[in-house]
């Protein structure tokens, strides 16, 4: 297959019927230099492609009304359509499914998980990726050592580098693939939705709890005014009477029946104001503890997990919590911040975290795999994303839930310099200062004092 240079831009289709699913393949695709539209329907996906020709599909199996097999089917049949490549875009992947999609005439699986290197080798064998495109991704998936140079490689060796990519780990991979997602992904998906729908179960207990606290609180509210004005009515009519009669007997005593009567008017009326006063300024205190509390939090997590996953979805579902229960309203925002930690690789070319007492000038390689870029989406699993966009629902509660990756150029904690003196534990303890996820909130209004 021939990749030529400066080739023109590439449009695909994703049929999925999962908006999350769609929008972080979508996110990949774009960052590669694809135009992307999307289906959530196979149907959806027949109707465009009698107008449409997009150069690759990515095909969901399991789709309400036609699955994705049946859609491949009705693709390959038409001779208008099946030239173009599909490659099935799910969690299955056993053998007898892969055999299956490639009878029906699929170039491939690719899984929900897939990383985005994975994803630019899987379009670059397509021929949708460039020489340089490619060349750019393997120099991103490959450490730098802190004394490489920045000479260009020979062409050899860039002929070599991809044979060996592309060929060799290829073949490797569809070998392997296979029995690791059989083993593995389910496992992994049936724990995710697992815990997916317990944090959903909670999120919705609490927002019914605070529903019914709040009704609770406005009722009696709203039904003790009306009384308040009856009671100051008949009071005055009440003294109004006495008054009168105090008048016809007595010019002097009126006018201190009148002032005893309008210091017990007045007396109710501050007893009311200061408890309606003291309501707002309890109701804002709660809030307020929430905003100091919230913004104190800090988040850590291990430089081998992504930044934002179901462990942190957990961590993160206790603030929105404490948020639905203190009545804020606004944005929260949560921050990944990245640690850049020291590396040594070993004779099979791994790498691992460097010995404590290494010096921070031999580390083999300084950096962060798991998020290998500032890019959000990076830094997400596929079961954040999918949390992520249920959090959406809190709108109506008036919070907007939003994350945000902070540069790793800014940093939370100052790393020490790199010289012979400092330690490579010394280095890797700054990189775990800084590998953690930080709160910034924007409430609606600063009335919280």
């Amino acid at each position: 297959m021939t990749h030529g240079v400066g080739m023109t831009k590439k449009k695909s289709l994703v049929v999925d019927d999962s908006k999350s699913a769609r929008f972080a393949l979508k996110r990949m695709l774009n960052e590669l230099g694809l135009d992307v539209d999307t289906v959530d329907s196979a149907q959806d996906a027949l109707d465009y492609l009698e107008e449409n020709h997009p150069d690759v599909i990515f095909m969901d199996h399991m789709m309400p009304g036609m699955d994705g097999f049946e859609a491949v089917k009705r693709i390959k049949s038409n001779a208008q359509t099946s030239i173009i490549p599909i490659l099935m875009y799910t969690t299955k992947g056993s053998e007898l499914y892969l055999s299956q999609a490639r009878a029906l005439g699929v170039v491939g699986i690719i899984p929900k998980t897939i990383a985005p290197v994975e994803l630019k080798a899987s379009l670059f064998e397509l021929g949708l990726i460039d020489n340089d495109k490619m060349e750019s991704s393997l120099k991103l998936g490959t450490p730098k050592t802190l004394n490489e140079t920045d000479a260009k490689p020979s062409s050899t060796r860039k002929k070599n580098v991809l044979d060996i990519y592309v060929e060799d780990l290829r073949k490797l991979m569809d070998d392997q693939t296979v029995e690791l997602h059989r083993s593995m992904w389910l496992g992994v998906e049936s724990v995710s939705n697992e815990i997916f729908n317990r944090l959903n179960t909670e999120l919705a207990d609490k927002i019914d709890k605070i529903s019914v606290a709040n009704e609770q609180l406005i009722v009696p509210v709203a039904d003790e005014k009306p009384n308040w004005s009856l009671y100051a009515v008949l009071a005055l009519l009440f003294v109004s009477v006495i008054f009168n009669v105090l008048l016809m007997k007595d010019d002097d005593t009126p006018q201190v029946q009148q002032s005893g009567a309008m210091q017990e008017i007045n007396a109710s009326a501050h007893l009311k104001g200061s408890s309606n006063r003291g309501q707002v300024r309890g109701n804002n205190k709660v809030r307020w503890n929430f905003i100091q509390w919230a913004l104190s939090r800090t988040i850590k997590y291990p430089y081998d997990e992504l930044a934002l996953n179901e462990k942190r979805a957990v961590r993160i579902n206790e603030v929105i919590g404490k948020a639905l229960e203190s009545d804020y309203k606004g944005r929260i925002v949560f921050q990944s911040h990245v640690g850049e930690f020291c590396f040594t690789s070993d004779q099979s070319g791994n790498y691992n975290l460097a010995k404590s007492d290494l010096p921070v000038t031999e580390c083999d390689f300084i950096g962060n795999y798991m998020q290998p870029d500032d890019h959000t989406t990076t830094h997400q699993s596929l079961f954040f994303v999918n949390f992520l966009a249920d959090l959406y629902a809190l709108e109506d509660k008036g919070i907007v839930v939003d994350v945000q990756s902070i540069p790793r150029s800014v940093h939370a904690s100052n790393y020490p310099p790199q010289t012979q003196k400092v330690t490579a534990g010394e280095w890797n303890k700054a990189a775990q200062s800084n590998n953690q996820i930080t709160v910034k909130l924007e409430p609606v209004n600063d009335d919280y004092m």
